[in-house]
């Protein structure tokens, strides 16, 4: 078989899988206001607690979102890579999400197929659970007010990591027509790299900005 053949059936594998697993109930709609109703109130929390903040527990957002960053490695490399508990994140994402978008068939067909490339609006919660000792750390460290700025950094981190995660999705000739255009191909290259089924494991655990994988050395050019 030719290599073009062998990149074909890997492509036929993936649409066709893609086929089986699609969650055949997801509206857009719906999806995108049970997360926002779940990140605007955990964002109405964190301007609660962060509401009399010095100024310097602001400057600490751009540190928390670095945290954040490393935070998202962690979380892919690991419990999304890893057959670790709760396997629900291997599961959903090295499974069917791999599986679905393999090879050259890294691109959405129609809205069903986001059932498979956006997080279930419920793993918000859980993120936030995995990310309690931080928040802890922080208001230990500068009282409440700092622990509502983490939040709040946390939140929008999560809401950019979902948008970046959805437009390396989207046909190219859409990115081409975005601002950034030029940004968003090459994180685009970055995380397609990722998706192929031998390195998956191994590298570009970073969806956004490859900060953490630069300095893990988890870093291969797309």
């Amino acid at each position: 078989m030719s290599s073009a053949e062998e990149l074909a059936e890997i492509d036929a594998r993936a649409l066709a899988y893609r086929n089986d697993v699609l969650v055949r109930d997801f509206t857009l709609r719906s999806h995108l206001a049970k997360v926002a109703v779940v990140a605007a109130a955990i964002l109405a929390f964190g301007v609660w607690l962060a509401r009399d903040s010095p100024a310097w527990h602001w400057l600490a957002l751009p540190t928390f979102w670095v945290i954040a960053n490393f935070f998202e490695w962690g979380i892919h490399r690991f419990p999304m890579h890893r057959p670790l508990q709760p396997r629900i994140l291997y599961t959903n994402h090295a499974i069917v999400h791999h599986r679905s978008f393999s090879g050259r068939a890294q691109e959405i067909r129609n809205r069903l197929d986001l059932s498979l490339v956006m997080m279930p609006w419920y793993t918000l919660v859980f993120v936030f659970v995995m990310a309690s000792p931080v928040a802890l750390a922080a208001w230990l460290l500068g009282g409440p007010g700092l622990a509502g700025v983490f939040l709040i950094g946390s939140v929008t981190y999560f809401l950019f990591y979902e948008t970046i995660h959805t437009l390396h999705h989207l046909p190219r000739a859409t990115i081409e027509r975005l601002p950034l255009s030029g940004a968003l191909l090459y994180l685009r290259a970055h995380h397609h790299h990722h998706h192929q089924l031998e390195r998956m494991a191994w590298c570009n655990f970073n969806v956004t900005v490859p900060l953490a994988d630069a300095v893990l050395r988890t870093y291969e050019r797309g």
